[in-house]
């Protein structure tokens, strides 16, 4: 396979990439049937198919896609994802952090922006397909998080947010994200593309627009950082706030209240704020970035 793809084109590499999706999404189902036929793990229910099936999704569908097809049309498929060893790991990781709580208001308020929009009478039949969608997803959601042992909460640190981020990351911002790059050469072109395509699959209209701000700041966090690991922490953090806030505040009022905040002129203005932050870091980071590069490029020059 690999002397098929070596000289593959962008496009073709992208092409190969769905198909080796798509070809995942049945083997996955293959082996989920499988490890349920397990009396020790199909006895909990429908939970355990759940998590099983998001398992075996994240390695088969998503995964192990990503990284055949970059290991088969690159010598170094580690250099290519930017997922090797990096001395300035630690410092990215933190930059990484400071992002997500910068931009976490304002993908909040998308996200209730998203939640309101309600489409034209003559679309009535595919909002209301949508909303069937929506409370399927929901419904998955709730069972996922419905847990209250320790054992829950680690498990869906483990799987929801974890497996998701890892596998995710590989395939949209290791994978997808650079082979589109290679296609046309912007970045931002190649960012809001891969965000648009992130969103897309998820198929949930009501959070397409939160999904492609968080889309569109990991390809640029994989962009400024030139490392994977930055998106994944992200990811990762995105996840699992909810199943935190979830797993010990569910119950709570204010937490109730939060899913159900409108949109005032005090949140706009908040969240407003939250972008602009979010733009200011991304800049600062730049610029010290460079500066540390003309730094280090100076030294050695006086060092020959």
């Amino acid at each position: 396979m690999r002397p098929l793809l070596i000289s593959a084109s962008p496009g073709f590499k992208i092409a190969y990439l769905f198909l080796f999706l798509l070809i995942g999404v049945f083997v996955a189902g293959i082996f989920a049937g499988l490890i349920l036929m397990i009396p020790a793990i199909n006895n909990y229910g429908d939970i355990s198919e759940i998590y099983v099936n998001t398992i075996m999704q994240s390695i088969f569908a998503i995964a192990l896609p990503a990284y055949l097809i970059v290991a088969w049309t690159n010598r170094e498929p580690a250099h290519y994802l930017k997922m090797v060893e990096d001395d300035k790991l630690s410092s990215k990781m933190i930059f990484a952090l400071l992002v997500f709580v910068f931009s976490y208001l304002f993908a909040s308020f998308l996200a209730q922006l998203n939640k309101g929009m309600i489409l034209p009478e003559s679309m009535k039949d595919i909002e209301e397909m949508m909303r069937s969608m929506e409370d399927a997803a929901l419904e998955t959601t709730n069972l996922l998080l419905s847990g209250k042992s320790l054992g829950s909460l680690i498990l869906n640190l483990i799987v929801v947010a974890g497996f998701a981020a890892i596998s995710e990351e590989l395939f949209f911002r290791g994978a997808l994200q650079q082979f589109i790059y290679e296609k046309f050469k912007n970045n931002h072109v190649t960012v809001w593309l891969t965000a648009l395509v992130f969103s897309l699959v998820h198929f949930q209209f009501y959070g397409f627009l939160p999904r492609l701000f968080l889309g569109a700041i990991l390809g640029y966090l994989f962009i400024y950082t030139k490392n994977l690991w930055a998106p994944i922490l992200f990811h990762f953090l995105n996840n699992a706030t909810v199943i935190i806030l979830n797993f010990f505040w569910s119950d709570k009022e204010w937490y109730r209240n939060i899913e159900e905040t409108s949109i005032t002129p005090v949140f706009v203005v908040f969240a407003t704020t939250s972008l602009l932050l979010t733009i200011a870091l991304f800049w600062i980071y730049n610029n010290q970035t460079s500066k540390n590069i003309y730094n280090d490029t100076n030294s050695t020059d006086n060092n020959i």
